[in-house]
């Protein structure tokens, strides 16, 4: 009998031994939360971002969810788990929505529309000895070729609401509306659509379709776009 005492007490030892454990896990243990999961999973589809200016709905949710996920851990820290994952949802999420809105934005001021060719003051400039024309610029007026210039706008009357302004490439000088001038240093905008602008200090970017006045030589500008765009 006193064996089988103390085999029974060496049982029930391990009993508790093995209980003790089994608390201690149960103790240790904490839940990820799922607003944490789901904070990091948005936090990568934010790169997405990049490509239009709606797809900010992925870091906005997953910031939101991020947020959700650090509070309900910061109230109840023995039982839930996921502090780490949540902070780097939210980090991926606000670095690729400011870093996607910076790239399109970027894109839309400074980029050159599909379908619209760059072109500069200094191609269109005339032959300063015949006055004639580049045979390509040409070219692109009879074809009707929709061109993408940047250039500054000449002070006028109105500093909103304009529909119709001159281009010119630079505001150090003071003389372009004077005859001395060379006339093909100057673009005639006529905005269409019903697009207006307001007056800018800063360069500006016009893209539209770009024709010639044969009656240039006659003291009116030789250029004109029929400006669609406005940046």
């Amino acid at each position: 009998m006193a064996k089988r005492t103390e085999f029974d007490d060496a049982l029930k030892g391990i009993y508790r031994d093995n209980t003790d454990v089994q608390q201690e896990q149960t103790t240790d243990y904490r839940s990820l939360t799922a607003e944490s999961v789901g904070s990091l999973i948005l936090g990568v589809l934010s790169a997405l971002t990049f490509l239009h200016w709606s797809l900010a709905i992925f870091p906005v949710m997953g910031i939101v969810l991020g947020v959700t996920a650090l509070r309900k851990i910061l109230n109840a820290t023995e039982e839930l788990s996921g502090f780490e994952i949540s902070t780097a949802g939210v980090a991926l999420c606000a670095l690729f929505w400011a870093g996607g809105y910076g790239w399109l934005y970027y894109s839309h001021s400074y980029s050159i529309p599909p379908g619209y060719v760059a072109l500069s003051f200094d191609e269109i400039k005339a032959d300063p000895k015949t006055g004639k024309l580049p045979d390509y610029i040409i070219r692109y007026a009879v074809e009707g070729q929709k061109v993408f210039v940047v250039g500054h706008m000449y002070p006028g009357r109105k500093m909103s609401g304009i529909e119709s302004f001159m281009l010119v490439p630079t505001l150090d000088h003071c003389k372009f509306c004077t005859p001395t001038r060379n006339p093909t240093e100057m673009i005639d905008i006529q905005m269409v659509g019903g697009l207006t602008a307001s007056f800018r200090t800063r360069a500006v970017r016009v893209g539209g379709v770009f024709s010639i006045n044969p009656d240039y030589l006659v003291g009116e500008l030789p250029y004109r776009i029929a400006a669609d765009v406005f940046r």
